[in-house]
């Protein structure tokens, strides 16, 4: 699904620069001209800041309280997603095997300074 975003942000680039196909204009290059990165990067950014701002809202507000909810009993369906919302969070501030838990990712983000630097920092590189 990223790769597929990526394609349709740079294939409109391309339509707004009048770059043709045939033209063999790197991707890198586009970017370079537009002053922009990879769409996924934004949409990963976003995501991000909405997730702190959801955690700095009051301890007794249902969407603090299941923002990061993971259940503790029970098991997926088949054809279920295989990676939780907690996971996925985990992944994009860079915790690939799972070591942050939900309070310590709660106490990030109740330093706005701290989150926001943790969040440009992990979106502005292409991973």
């Amino acid at each position: 699904m990223e790769n597929k975003i990526n394609v349709f942000a740079t294939s409109w680039y391309r339509v707004m620069l009048n770059i043709k196909h045939l033209d063999l204009v790197s991707n890198a290059r586009i970017y370079k001209t537009t002053n922009t990165q990879p769409l996924i990067n934004r949409v990963r950014q976003r995501q991000l800041r909405f997730i702190g701002h959801a955690l700095r809202l009051p301890t007794e507000e249902p969407f603090r309280i299941y923002a990061l909810y993971v259940p503790t009993h029970g098991r997926r369906r088949p054809g279920r997603q295989k990676t939780s919302y907690l996971a996925y969070i985990q992944n994009l501030l860079g915790d690939a095997e799972g070591d942050l838990s939900p309070e310590a990712i709660t106490a990030m983000a109740t330093d706005r300074r701290m989150w926001r630097g943790r969040v440009i920092g992990r979106c502005a590189t292409d991973r």
